[in-house]
């Protein structure tokens, strides 16, 4: 209990849905990776924006009332209207698909690395170790 009230006062309850978000979306952007010669294969996409909207809405929750519930967060699949439709009703493009990757990339890594600081710091106060 005590270890959960620690990871719910700081951001860990955040960052892990970061986490999850961003390993969702690179599961959507690389069956659209494989898709692009598939004939009438349209992008799926989760919102980043909406993702984000969420996300500052559970954090001022939790700045005015002490608590929020980040577990119930989820995204809707869309597909996004982006890019040139070809006559074979696809809408690809390598370029954006590359783009939006290295993006996701970079969002889950640096989630990853706000997590493994914030349980390094637990660690060293557990411990009573200062490094």
């Amino acid at each position: 209990m005590l270890i959960e009230g620690l990871m719910n006062r700081g951001n860990g309850a955040l960052l892990e849905q970061v986490v999850n978000f961003a390993s969702q979306r690179h599961k959507l952007i690389l069956d659209n990776i494989a898709n692009v010669d598939t004939p009438g294969y349209r992008q799926k996409d989760l919102s980043v924006e909406r993702f984000g909207s969420m996300l500052r809405q559970r954090v001022d929750q939790r700045r005015r009332t002490g608590s929020a519930n980040f577990d119930d967060m989820s995204s809707k699949v869309e597909n996004p209207v982006r890019g040139i439709l070809f006559h074979d009703r696809n809408n690809r493009s390598m370029e954006q698909l590359a783009t939006d990757m290295a993006r996701n990339a970079m969002m889950h890594n640096l989630a990853i690395e706000l997590l493994r600081k914030q349980f390094q710091q637990m660690d060293m106060a557990l411990r009573e170790k200062v490094v």
